[in-house]
């Protein structure tokens, strides 16, 4: 890409992510705590807890402190600041992983426990991240969508050895592939905890593809309690559309999962996944609008531009209202307000709508 443009691409996508101001009242941060499962290597400790790198290691867990902005997000109609502790001390309108607490699997599981305890039978709301994303910009990420969907679930990420860097499209392929397998079994474990009720998992980009090999894998496991599994979203996957139809739509039917799709025909980097593949991917409703039985597919053009489609779970209110009716409501497409269907010689797929236009 020409040097100006790609100026040009930058600038507008952070134009692309202002919002109007909340009221005095509300605090310029609030704090989210989130739980994380990674199977990056852990650096050394800083002040905010310990490092995580690009680097592969073993499977490790802890808990994650953000301060959230409350005037940086996506401006979902469910967002409430008032939910979450202010932090009153905090005078930057910012997003920024304040600390990190790592934890072995014991620990882990008692902090589960708790959490669970706490409210009875909880969800989990399980993030997994994609391509070019460092352990801190992910941990901001589910908090982001914790705070926007408003979901009643303990936020969770899985975060795999990604480079963070546009020139690592490769390697983040394969680390994604090398990491399935414990997502895999991540997934089983939470799954078989007495206290966690269902749990959710969006998944985004290229983390579409751990997921699904992750959840093809339990779909052959017979010792996994996969009837808690609750809904499967894939964000702007970039997962090979043929691959998917083959291989991993007859394991979620096997599993008898709810599949969410969201796709747009605005996807820039996966239209160039795309060309660098060279067959189509999931997400991009430019190349195929996906429909198929077993998936509820989600073209969310109408409430994006090309510089924010991709990230739109995190940066575009609108696509988070949607989520919040599919997660917290449990409500199927035919369900939500915030969708109107588009019927097709192939099968209906479903067209999101500017919220403030509903009602």
């Amino acid at each position: 890409m020409p040097r100006i443009r790609a100026t040009a691409f930058i600038l507008l996508s952070l134009l692309a992510g202002c919002v109007t101001p909340l009221p005095q009242d509300a605090p310029l941060q609030v704090m989210v705590p989130v739980l994380y499962a990674t199977n990056r290597s852990v650096g050394d400790d800083t002040a905010t807890g310990p490092t995580y790198s690009s680097s592969r290691g073993p499977i490790s867990y802890g808990s994650a402190s953000v301060a959230l902005s409350t005037r940086k997000q996506g401006q979902s109609p469910f967002a409430d600041w008032s939910r979450w502790q202010a932090r009153r001390e905090g005078t930057q309108n910012r997003n920024e992983l304040v600390q990190l607490e790592a934890m072995d699997s014991h620990s882990f599981a008692s902090l589960l426990d708790n959490e669970a305890a706490r409210y009875g039978a909880r969800d989990v709301l399980l993030y997994v991240h994609g391509f070019r994303r460092d352990f801190e910009i992910v941990a901001v990420e589910t908090a982001a969508i914790a705070y926007e969907t408003n979901v009643d679930a303990i936020p969770m990420f899985f975060s795999w050895p990604s480079s963070n860097s546009v020139f690592g499209y490769v390697s983040d392929t394969t680390n994604m592939r090398w990491a399935a397998a414990d997502l895999r079994d991540m997934l089983h474990y939470l799954l078989a905890q007495n206290g966690i009720g269902k749990v959710h998992v969006i998944a985004h980009s290229l983390g579409g593809n751990g997921l699904l090999e992750a959840l093809d894998g339990l779909s052959r496991d017979k010792t996994a309690k996969t009837s808690k599994l609750g809904e499967i979203i894939l964000a702007s996957p970039d997962v090979d559309t043929d691959l998917f139809r083959r291989e991993f739509l007859p394991a979620l039917r096997k599993l008898g999962v709810r599949t969410t799709l969201y796709a747009t025909d605005s996807d820039f980097p996966l239209q160039t996944s795309q060309r660098v593949n060279r067959v189509r991917r999931l997400g991009d409703a430019k190349s195929e609008i996906f429909i198929a039985d077993g998936v509820e597919t989600v073209v969310y053009s109408d409430v994006v531009t090309l510089f924010n489609s991709h990230d739109a779970h995190v940066e575009i209110g609108d696509v988070q209202a949607d989520l919040h009716y599919l997660i917290a409501d449990g409500r199927g497409a035919a369900e939500r307000p915030t969708l109107e269907p588009v019927d097709t010689d192939q099968g209906r797929y479903w067209r999101a709508q500017p919220y403030a236009n509903r009602y």
